[in-house]
């Protein structure tokens, strides 16, 4: 505890920096504009949803999840055939709040861990350089690599994946410029 006490602060501060910024980001600026498309017919989906009694979830088709499935001729003809794809269904009714609770939590757990492995490699006094070297390689690494695999097995658009590395670049250079402005020289 002794090790992160003295760095609560950069600690809130730049988890809480992220969080606006990414704020920002999804609700303002363009660049993920499209990392979903629209249904050609929407409406006749989302009717479809409701008639099937689909509850919220996240739900793969064809299910081949097991390699029993996986070898049917049912799955094969379907994997051939298409549609393949995912889909995730949300509880009603939408609600943003727990969702920007539960991201800003995630963002201070990284910056906590992020806080540590800096006060490891640095435990006292260094130059800001120095620290922000480390604190924002450790951002970076954090905002940008984590969710690439997710991003590629699900079927995330190219241009998806390059503004997140975008935002995740922006974010653990926030998260080094805090952590070397608050540290001690």
């Amino acid at each position: 505890m002794d090790l992160l006490f003295p760095l609560w602060l950069p600690i809130l501060l730049s988890a809480a920096a992220v969080w606006i910024v990414s704020l920002i980001v999804w609700m303002a600026l363009p660049h993920h504009k499209r990392d979903f498309i629209d249904l050609s017919d929407e409406d006749g989906f989302m009717d479809y949803i409701r008639r099937s009694g689909i509850k919220p979830g996240n739900y793969i088709f064809p299910d081949f999840r097991d390699r029993k499935a996986m070898e049917s001729e049912k799955t094969q003809k379907a994997l051939k055939e298409g549609p393949v794809g995912h889909l995730s269904v949300w509880p009603t009714p939408v609600t943003m709040g727990g969702k920007m609770v539960a991201t800003f939590i995630v963002y201070l757990v990284v910056s906590t861990l992020i806080a540590y492995l800096t006060r490891v490699a640095l435990p006292g006094a260094a130059p800001f350089a120095k620290v922000f070297q480390i604190a924002a390689t450790a951002g970076i690494l954090a905002y940008c690599f984590s969710f690439i695999p997710n991003a590629l097995w699900f079927g995330s658009y190219k241009r998806t994946i390059v503004a997140s590395i975008v935002d995740g670049v922006v974010f653990g250079l926030i998260t080094g410029a805090i952590f070397a402005w608050r540290w001690e020289h």
